[in-house]
């Protein structure tokens, strides 16, 4: 691991202030529907992983990915800072977020229908 993608990583409690303070903050879940259904995180998207989605977040908004372990989500926020979009990755994945998780029932996951 290189120094310059440690300072991407987020742990849960910077997250978790950063959910609480920052109104512009997108927190986009990289992992399946059906595993997003089964838990996410309050106001997280789910979105697929690939760079041309990520691309569309405005540019004044911090970017904060997630996926089961780091590592997609690690790459990606890379990626989107060569971008120049300010992007981040919680430390560890979903499996490290102990302040609760959402559920959602299956049917709705990608129909537009706004998920809490």
């Amino acid at each position: 691991m290189k120094n310059s993608d440690i300072s991407f990583g987020l742990n849960e409690s910077q997250l978790y202030d950063l959910i609480q303070h920052d109104s512009d903050l997108v927190i986009c879940d990289l992992r399946k529907k059906e595993d997003f259904a089964k838990g996410h995180i309050k106001k997280s998207i789910l979105v697929q992983y690939n760079e041309e989605n990520l691309l569309d977040v405005p540019k004044l908004s911090k970017v904060v990915l997630i996926s089961k372990d780091e590592e997609q989500s690690k790459k990606m926020s890379i990626t989107l800072h060569a971008h120049n979009i300010d992007a981040y990755y919680l430390i560890g994945g979903i499996k490290n977020w102990s302040k609760g998780l959402y559920y959602t029932n299956i049917s709705y996951v990608g129909t537009g229908i706004p998920i809490t």
